[in-house]
């Protein structure tokens, strides 16, 4: 049975960082043509049969065990290829939405693999249960579902999980040499040799990888060192510390300690104190 249900939505419910519009199920889908785009953006997940998606001038197989994602008022269009193409979808707006897909590298309209399309079909069943209900909090609550969602879209897509799998491979050298030898003057020269590459190609690595400049992750890799001296070494200075995890500077140690953890090292080292 072909279901859909929209949601009433409130001026409060319009302010969340992501809500959801509009949800249900097309046993049968029927071809939908575009032109202009849709004002929300769609994600939409194929339990069986085959489609075609039309999209920013390329043409998308889209089967069982794959996703859909139609960002605002981009022209498409789809239809089946093998049917029935069954499909569940949700749209949503709010100012999140971009950014968390983005963070699954999806920044356009295109058909993605789910890993686990079990999952997904259980999380669209609840989405989808949910934007029916009478409740008056159920705007609130699909929010909630829809955020969860997006935020497991990063784990759930192959979008970016290879790539990013293959640049951490490919920075492994790298990593072990950091976690070595953070305590020694590092360079960006000298931690492009240990993987082969440039230094322009390995900051472009840790970019991908973990979303860091590579100096950034080598003062994690101190800080970390940092606290463990504090720790087992309780009798030692902030300044011998500091000198001791690779910094040059007892100043900059401060700085950095504090920006990544929230605290200052002599309240981190008092705190530890039994």
């Amino acid at each position: 049975m072909d279901i859909i249900h929209f949601c009433h939505l409130s001026e409060s419910d319009k302010r969340l960082p992501v809500y959801l519009t509009s949800a249900g199920q097309w046993n049968h889908q029927e071809p939908v043509h575009r032109p202009d785009g849709f004002a929300s953006y769609q994600w939409l997940i194929i339990l069986s049969g085959e489609g075609a998606l039309h999209a920013d001038d390329n043409v998308y197989s889209a089967k069982a065990g794959q996703a859909i994602c139609l960002f605002p008022d981009v022209p498409h269009r789809y239809h089946a290829v093998q049917e029935p193409w069954q499909l569940m979808f949700i749209s949503m707006e709010g100012s999140l939405c971009g950014p968390l897909l983005a963070q699954a590298g999806i920044t356009k309209s295109g058909v993605f693999t789910m890993l686990d399309p079990v999952k997904m079909q259980a999380d669209f069943s609840s989405i989808i249960e949910g934007a029916g209900s009478s409740d008056s909090h159920a705007s609130v609550e699909c929010s909630k579902l829809l955020y969860a969602l997006l935020l497991d879209i990063p784990m759930q897509t192959q979008a970016k999980q290879h790539t990013r799998h293959q640049h951490f491979e490919r920075l492994q050298p790298v990593i072990r040499y950091i976690k070595e030898y953070c305590q020694l003057p590092l360079s960006i020269d000298l931690l492009a040799q240990q993987a082969g590459v440039t230094p322009q190609y390995l900051c472009l690595l840790f970019k991908k990888a973990f979303n860091l400049r590579p100096m950034e992750y080598v003062n994690r890799e101190r800080i970390q060192l940092s606290k463990e001296l504090m720790v087992l070494e309780p009798q030692l200075k902030i300044q011998e510390i500091a000198g001791m995890a690779g910094f040059e500077h007892a100043s900059y140690f401060c700085t950095v300690f504090k920006r990544l953890e929230g605290i200052s090292p002599e309240k981190f080292k008092n705190s530890q104190s039994y």
